[in-house]
This record gives C-alpha cells, structure tokens and sequence, in this order.
C-alpha cells in the first residue's frame, strides 16, 4: 500500500512541515492484528504517520511469519533507548528491512536493528537524515553473517566515500549494493583528474584511494587491498552533470565477480551548461573483469528534444556525453532508457547514441525503453551476434498516424526481418 506520491517521486525527501498522517497507532495495531499471515508488507501512506514504535511492536506480535517490510515515512522506528530493543527492533524474523524518509532515525536505533533483527540479508535506508557511517557500520558489523544487500541513498550524512566506509565489514561478503555517486569526499581533496602516465599515475591513484578512505571520524582504513570478491550487482544514482570517474578512487577498483550493473542519471539539463569533460564516465567501468550486464537509465533525465537555447545542449549532445565509451566494455545485456522532452512527449534514441550503441560489438539483447527512427535502428545490425531486441514504449507514445518516421509496425518488422536473416555464428 503506497501512496502515488512516494511512486512518482521516489527519491523525494520530505520537509519537516510535509504534514502528519490521519493513520493512528490504534488503526496500524487494528490491521496488522486482522492479517496474521502476513509476509511481506509495504507501506508509505504519504504523510509521516508519528510514534509509529508501538504498532511495529504489534506487527512482531500478530504476524509471526513476517519476512520482508518496507516503511516509508513512519517515525519512531526504533528510538533505542537505554538500549533497550523496542519498534522494529523487536521484529527478529524480518530477512529484508528497508525505511525510507524516517525522520528521527538515529545511529543507535540502527545499532538496535543490528541486535534485533539478526536475520537480515537485506537492508535499504533512504533519506533518514540523521544516520551516519558510525551508525550503518555498527549496524553492518552486528549483521556480517548475513547481511548480502545494501543501499544506501539520499541519506545528506553518506556521500559515495562514506557509504563504502559504512559497508566496509562486510567487504567481502556483500553480494549487492546501491550507492549514490555524490563526490563530496573527493570534491575536498581537490577533484579527480584523469591522466595517463604510466606508473606514476597508478601509484599517484593508489595514494588518492587512500586519501579519500582515512578519514579518522569514519574509523579510517585504506581501501587499496580491499577486494570485494562476492560483490556480483552494483547499483548507482547519479546527478546529470557529474562524472563517474571518481568511483574507482572510491575503493570500488578491484570487484572480480561484479557481473551486473545498474547506473541511474537523473535531473534537469536544462540550464546547465556543457560538462567541463565530454563524456560521463564509462571507460572507467571496463576495470571489472566479469561485467556482462548494464541498465542505463536516463529516463528522469530531462532536456530539450529540439533546438537548445544558446551555451546549452540539447538531448542529443547529452546523449553523447552519457554513451561515450559504452563499447569499451563487454557487454552481452543492455537495457538503456533515453533521455526525454516532456513538453514534446518524446523519449527517443538519437543519431549519437545509435552510433555509440553499435560499437558494443559483444551485445547479444538490447532493449531500449523509448522509440527510435528504423534508420537509426538499421545502425544496430552492425553488431555481429546481436540476437534480441525490443523496443519498450513503457511512456506515451506517438499514435500511429503522426506523420513522423519513429518506429512503427511495419518499420519494426522490415528491422525484424533483417535482424532475423544474418548468421549468428552460435
């Protein structure tokens, strides 16, 4: 049960005066008692639904097969006072917890859901303000013998650096993580530049990689030795604009099992102007060894389809800066989102990126989220083992007599055909 609210909005962080809830403590504990079979719930009703402590109690109580919960907005989770296990904490069953905008969330109600719920395998908090490293890495420490998933987003306290330091304990155990790539750690360190000068340079990077990780209020530790051998999914958010480049000094270089990985670039191009660097970063990616699928999602990347005001770029050019350097990796899978005009209502692959795309030379399935012209797509053809591909109008669409030339019935049987008449060599 979510509100359409927290579903179109999703990283959307309430202010203090976002209004409380009508739901009270006595309704949540009249529900939770009416479902006793009750495995996994969501709930995010809106509004922030205040001491909501007692009913999470109540929940322990009544639904005893309770694996998998999902809170948004609820306060007084877990106060954690005098240690005493109270809230959520006493919710020992739960194997998958995620609390999203909880306003008073603290570091030692985090240590208390590390005491209580010892069965997690999954743990997501988003923007909960008042968490720290101290407290998600106690937390992380109580859970190392099960804990897998993480993600950790919107949180002011956990940029990308701080995030890392917080699951440091379970380095080598972490299976998926969700980060957001917001550079603040390294921003004070003067920035990253990417040169190419040997040795030198490796050794210059190797010591930034410790820089950025020692850090004495975040129990510092130098991240270079740190291999995350079981790490198999990554999952990053990203603000149009920045670069992803940072992320290997981060003490994310050396992941030799990472297959999948999940980038999320979201804001408004509008007003910006040209990226100090022409390319976002995907270069930097190829350093994973066994990485085979991405999903890169531009879909909340917002511009202008057409003619941009002057100093500007329109959805084309940034189209280039997110996909330079996407065929240096090897990738067998991608799903791509493009980004979109929503005054036009367009969602489309443009020149640029279809010309990007067709280097990927090692695609097998590619499923593009949008519309694209059969000329562009007839680019596509030139990748040699290409097998699968879809065209996913998961927004509006142009109807089918709009005199444009965007893919249509018959043009997607024409590319269908081609695509269907070459020799695969396996």
């Amino acid at each position: 049960m979510v509100d359409t609210a927290a579903l179109t909005s999703p990283r959307a962080v309430p202010g203090s005066d976002g209004g409380d809830s009508a739901v009270t403590v006595g309704t949540l504990v009249e529900v939770f008692s009416a479902l006793p079979c009750l495995e996994e719930l969501v709930l995010d009703v809106g509004k922030n639904v205040k001491q909501s402590g007692v009913a999470l109690e109540a929940l322990n109580s009544r639904c005893k097969k309770l694996r998998a919960l999902k809170l948004g907005q609820f306060h007084s989770v877990c106060s954690a006072t005098e240690w005493r296990l109270e809230g959520v904490a006493l919710c020992g069953g739960l194997q998958s917890l995620s609390i999203k905008n909880s306003g008073d969330l603290s570091d030692m109600g985090l240590v208390a859901i590390g005491r209580g719920c010892c069965k997690l395998s999954k743990f997501e908090v988003q923007g909960c303000e008042n968490v720290t490293v101290k407290g998600v890495r106690t937390m992380v420490t109580l859970l190392r013998k099960t804990l897998t998933d993480v993600r950790i987003s919107c949180c002011k306290n956990l940029d990308a650096t701080a995030s890392l330091k917080a699951v440091e304990p379970i380095y080598d155990r972490i299976k998926k993580l969700h980060i957001d790539c917001v550079w603040s750690s390294v921003e004070e360190e003067g920035g990253v530049e990417e040169t190419n000068h040997g040795d030198d340079d490796d050794y210059e990077r190797s010591q930034k990689r410790c820089k950025y990780s020692s850090d004495e209020s975040l129990n510092g530790f130098c991240s270079e030795e740190r291999v995350w051998e079981k790490l198999e999914y990554l999952s990053l958010w990203i603000n149009v604009g920045e670069f992803l480049t940072p992320l290997p000094m981060t003490g994310l270089d050396d992941c030799p099992n990472l297959e999948e990985i999940r980038i999320k670039i979201e804001g408004d191009c509008r007003g910006k102007h040209k990226p100090a660097e022409p390319e976002l970063g995907l270069s930097c990616l190829a350093l994973y060894p066994k990485l085979s699928k991405m999903q890169l999602d531009c879909g909340d990347t917002i511009g202008y389809a057409l003619t941009a005001p002057p100093m500007q770029m329109d959805l084309s050019s940034w189209e280039r800066f997110f996909l330079i350097g996407i065929g240096n990796l090897s990738l067998s899978e991608l799903d791509y989102w493009p980004p979109q005009d929503r005054d036009v209502n367009q969602r489309s692959l443009y020149l640029p990126g279809a010309g990007l795309l067709q280097e990927c030379l090692t695609l097998r399935k590619l499923f593009i989220h949008g519309t694209a012209y059969e000329h562009f797509m007839n680019f596509l053809l030139r990748i040699p083992n290409l097998r699968d591909v879809q065209l996913r109008e998961d927004y509006y669409p142009a109807p089918e007599n709009d005199m444009s030339t965007e893919m249509r019935v018959g043009s997607c049987s024409r590319f269908e055909d081609q695509l269907n008449s070459r020799n695969i060599i396996d």
